[in-house]
């Protein structure tokens, strides 16, 4: 387990992009290689492309975490809406994840947003159910050759 005073949440930085697409593809590989489908797995490419996440640093708000220089997290906010958070696998369930929806929530608080929305998949559901959020439908995004994404929509009012 990582100690929490090697452990750093901070406001992502353009030099930042290399390691956190790098973070991003490495997690996706890992966590969901197996478990989706080829057609999926493209979509989760397409969806995390540089375009994206720049888009999200430029509209939102983007964080990482740092454990001995190494970016190890990261997660977005954009509007009423949480995008990309992804923990490296070898730092998943040290409390990292709550880090980054922590700092998410009060910047989106700061901006005078009252609730929150994501998209989970199932295997990130029980997470957010922890730390306060509810599913309030189910959804299906199509990717190629006819094939689907199911996910669950969540939202968390904010104090």
């Amino acid at each position: 387990m990582v100690a929490k005073r090697q452990i750093s949440v901070r406001e992502f930085r353009l030099a930042d992009l290399d390691d956190v697409k790098e973070l991003i593809n490495r997690t996706i590989n890992v966590c969901y290689n197996g478990f989706y489908l080829k057609e999926v797995m493209n979509y989760f490419d397409m969806y995390n492309w540089d375009g994206n996440i720049l888009k999200a640093a430029r509209d939102g708000y983007i964080v990482v975490v740092e454990t001995q220089g190494k970016i190890v997290g990261t997660g977005s906010v954009i509007g009423d809406t949480i995008l990309r958070v992804f923990i490296d696998p070898g730092h998943q369930k040290q409390g990292l994840g709550r880090m980054i929806m922590n700092e998410l929530e009060r910047q989106a608080v700061s901006n005078g947003i009252k609730t929150l929305q994501l998209r989970a998949l199932a295997n990130a559901r029980k997470f957010y159910e922890s730390i306060g959020y509810l599913t309030v439908d189910r959804g299906l995004v199509e990717v190629d050759n006819g094939r689907h994404l199911e996910y669950y929509q969540m939202e968390k009012k904010l104090k």
